[in-house]
Order: structure tokens, then C-alpha cells, then sequence
């Protein structure tokens, strides 16, 4: 088991070396818990805010006068051996340091690639919680770090190596997968919610919360990029752009997700999809599944279906009455609290939590509202756009922008509102994640 292995690290007095930068909701969440992980040691951190980063391993209880400010390499490498802990505004040094593995948690789309292809350049093992790059560039981050001898792994925690999980069980046991997925509380007239529109319906108070960031979930454009990673990570493809969302209690679920000759909504099954716990209405169902993961699937023979029906509700089976489909979920994911068990799998059995296995699937760029030649677009969650799920061979051939290449593009042309943005409509600015994502768009046209 993890634990008794994770154990023997510590008992030896070998803990994995882990470096983490952005100590954000997510990076609190990772320093709180690995504090108490055994066989792990958040040896350092790098944050912009160095109060922030503090205050990240004090949620850990760590006290502050263990905890040194590092200004190179050699400082964080001092402290971890003298037992200490470092924070840094440098995450070039972090990267440099004889740490074994790096986090990437900044939530930045450019920064999040940047920073993924230093580390792995530094040979240092990935876990890459920013999803936002993974989408754009992931494919491409993988083939650095499978030349460079290490490891490149989506999140623990996060909703689609959750997911990816339930895809992975129901896979290696010889079921059939009609649709995987998360839940969440959606309905398209969120799509052109801005940053504005984040206190009123989320019901936050104060400003210590990034209002772009809650903005993306608000306008669908997170829920697109997370199952465009399980996606890129399974080969399971979206039914349709911008997918479903239907309002579904979880019993529905597989009488939903399947095709539409057993009554259902799709198209064609193998699909990744998020379900909602509201209709357009706001009508809430009976039992939702917000937070939670799912994963709908067939057997490979009428027995394995009708063996586990005939149990029924005494082990809480859920088995479709149309279908005959059943549906194995997960009810919540622990976010930044469960991310240590991705730095175990590598360090222990040289073992992801999920990474891409092709491009499969991209989140295209739509206007929320018209748009005049000129316009700077902001990106995720923004005023200017929103995200929609495509498979990504339509995304190619209608030359469509991905909404992680979108932030600080310039507009050439005016664009209707909910119209698709393409390459064709933008200049865009030069970046590191700009140059990874010609890299693997030259790769995959190979």
C-alpha cells in the first residue's frame, strides 16, 4: 500500500522532495496536507507574495521560524538540508534546486506552460494542476518530459483524474464506456457571465477571491477545459460543441447518457460530458451530483449488467431502466487535499494520475458579446469570451482559436456575439506558450 511504503521514506529519512509553485486556494490546500503526508515533504515554495506563501504552510501548522526566505538554488538546497523549509519569489530557483518534484499551480495559462517546460528541462518530475495550459499544450509537455526521462502528470484531487480514474476502473475490467464526466450547477444563459456577475451569483462577499477565475466556472469555460483534459487523457471525445449539460438526478444519469435509439441524448457514446444539478430554469433536481465525478458504462455480455441489477438498491446500484447501462460514481473530489497521492504514484511506482495520450479534444473561443475590430481579448472567464468543448479535429479543420491562446489576442475583424473566433480573426502575441503550441501542432500533423 501507498501508506506503508510512503511510511518507510520517513523511517529511512529519504522523504520525497517536493517544491510547489503558487500558493493560491489550490497550493493552500497541497501545503496544508502534505505537512501531515508521510513519506512527503513540502520543501518550498514559490510565490510572488511571500506573506502568501507563509501563510500556506502555516495552514500546515509549520511554524514561521522554520521557514526561510531563499533567494537562489543553493539556499533552498541549504534549507531542505538542514530540515527547514523555503519560500521564494524566484520559481526559476525552485526548479534549479535538487528538489525531486515540482507542482504547477499558478492558474496562469502562459505561466503554468512556462514553468512546465523549465521544470522538465531541469528534470524534475511534473504535476501539472494548471488545466488551462495542459489543454493547450499538454501533448506537447508530455513528449518534452518523455525525452527528458521524467514523469508528467495531471492532479490528484482535480476533476479529471478523478474522473480519469472511474474511466481506468470500469477500462481494465472490460466494461465498456458510454460516458464519463463531472457534475456541476450550469445553464447555458451563464455563458455570458463576466467577472461582474461572480458576487451576485456565487454570493461572495469581500474581494478575496479571483472574480476571472470564478468567472471561468460561472460561464462554463472551466467545465469545458477539465473534460478536454480527461479527454486528451481517456480518447473519449465530446457528443456535441459545448456539449449537453443536461439536468439530471444521478439515477437518470444512464438513462440520459446513452444514444439516442435507447432513448437517451447522444449522438454517439464514448463521450466525455458534465451534467447539471439545475435546468434552465434554476430548477434544482432531487440528487444532484455537483462536485462529483461519473462514469457510465456497458458490459461485455447481457449477464454482467443483469448480475449486478439483480442487486439493486441493497449495495446502491444504479442501473438504467432504458439503457440497461450502469453508472459507477464518485459523490466529491478533495481538491488540493488529495493532490499528495500524484506525488507518491511518481516517486513510488513511476506512475501518473492521468496524462495525455493524444489531442482529442480543445476548448474553442466564442464571443459573449460583439465584438469590434481592435479588441483586446482577456481570456478564461473574462468580459470578451467564453469557452466551447469541440473535438479537436473539427477545431482544426475550421482553423478555431483554443480560449487558452485567446489572452491579450487582438481582434482583426468585428465578431458577432456567439460567434466562433478563429486564427484567422487575431493577432496574437508572442509567448513560450505560443511556440509549444505550434511545436505540437507541427508533431501532430506529422
Amino acid at each position: 500500500m501507498l501508506y506503508h511504503r510512503l511510511r518507510q521514506l520517513d523511517q529511512r529519512g529519504t522523504p520525497i522532495q517536493i517544491g510547489l509553485i503558487a500558493a493560491g486556494t489550490f497550493g493552500t490546500q497541497i501545503a496544508s496536507q502534505l505537512a501531515h503526508a508521510p513519506g512527503m515533504r513540502l520543501a518550498a515554495i514559490a510565490e510572488l507574495d511571500l506573506t502568501k506563501a507563509r501563510r500556506a504552510y502555516g495552514r500546515g501548522q509549520i511554524p514561521d521560524d522554520q521557514i526561510d526566505t531563499a533567494d537562489d538554488p543553493a539556499a533552498i538546497d541549504a534549507a531542505m538540508e538542514a530540515g527547514r523549509y523555503a519560500v521564494t519569489i524566484d520559481a526559476l530557483a525552485l526548479m534549479e534546486s535538487g528538489l525531486d518534484l515540482v507542482i504547477e499551480a499558478t492558474g496562469n495559462v502562459e505561466a503554468g506552460a512556462a514553468h512546465a517546460r523549465y521544470a522538465i528541462a531541469q528534470k524534475k518530475h511534473l504535476v501539472m494542476v494548471t488545466v488551462e495550459a495542459d489543454v493547450v499544450v499538454g501533448s506537447q509537455l508530455k513528449k518534452l518530459a518523455d525525452e527528458a526521462g521524467v514523469l508528467y502528470s495531471a492532479a490528484y484531487g482535480d476533476e479529471p483524474a478523478c474522473a480519469l480514474e472511474l474511466w481506468d476502473w470500469a477500462r481494465a475490467l472490460g466494461f465498456r464506456v458510454i460516458a464519463a464526466g463531472k457534475g456541476t450547477r450550469f445553464k447555458t444563459a451563464f455563458r455570458k457571465a463576466n467577472p461582474d456577475d461572480v458576487p451576485r451569483l456565487y454570493g461572495f462577499t469581500g474581494r478575496d477571491y479571483n472574480a476571472q477565475m470564478f468567472g471561468s466556472f460561472l460561464d462554463g469555460t472551466k467545465h469545458a477545459i477539465e473534460m478536454a483534459c480527461l479527454a486528451n487523457m481517456s480518447g473519449l471525445v465530446p457528443d456535441v460543441r459545448g456539449m449537453h449539460f443536461p439536468a439530471s438526478d444521478l439515477r437518470q444519469i444512464p438513462d440520459i447518457l446513452c444514444h439516442r435509439s435507447k432513448g437517451g441524448l447522444l449522438n454517439e457514446e464514448g463521450v466525455v460530458e458534465a451534467v447539471s444539478i439545475i435546468d434552465e430554469n434554476e430548477q434544482a433536481v432531487e440528487r444532484g451530483l455537483r462536485g462529483g465525478l461519473y462514469c457510465v458504462v456497458d458490459g461485455a455480455t447481457p449477464f454482467a449488467m443483469e448480475s449486478l441489477g439483480s442487486y439493486g438498491e441493497i449495495i446502491g446500484m444504479i442501473i438504467g431502466q432504458r439503457s440497461g447501462y450502469g453508472m459507477i460514481y464518485r459523490p466529491q473530489h478533495w481538491v488540493g487535499h488529495e493532490m499528495p497521492i500524484s506525488a507518491a504514484r511518481i516517486a513510488l511506482d513511476g506512475q501518473t494520475s492521468g496524462h495525455p495520450i493524444g489531442h482529442y479534444a480543445e476548448v474553442v473561443t466564442a464571443a459573449k458579446k460583439p465584438l469590434a475590430a481592435g479588441t483586446v481579448l482577456d481570456g478564461e472567464g473574462g468580459y470578451c469570451a467564453y469557452g466551447l468543448l469541440e473535438k479537436a479535429t473539427l477545431a482544426r479543420s475550421g482553423n478555431l482559436l483554443p480560449i487558452g491562446l485567446s489572452q491579450r489576442a487582438v481582434l482583426t475583424r468585428d465578431i458577432s456575439e456567439d460567434d466562433p473566433i478563429t486564427y484567422d480573426d487575431v493577432e496574437l502575441p508572442d509567448s513560450e506558450l505560443l511556440t509549444l503550441r505550434h511545436q505540437q501542432e507541427a508533431d501532430l500533423c506529422a
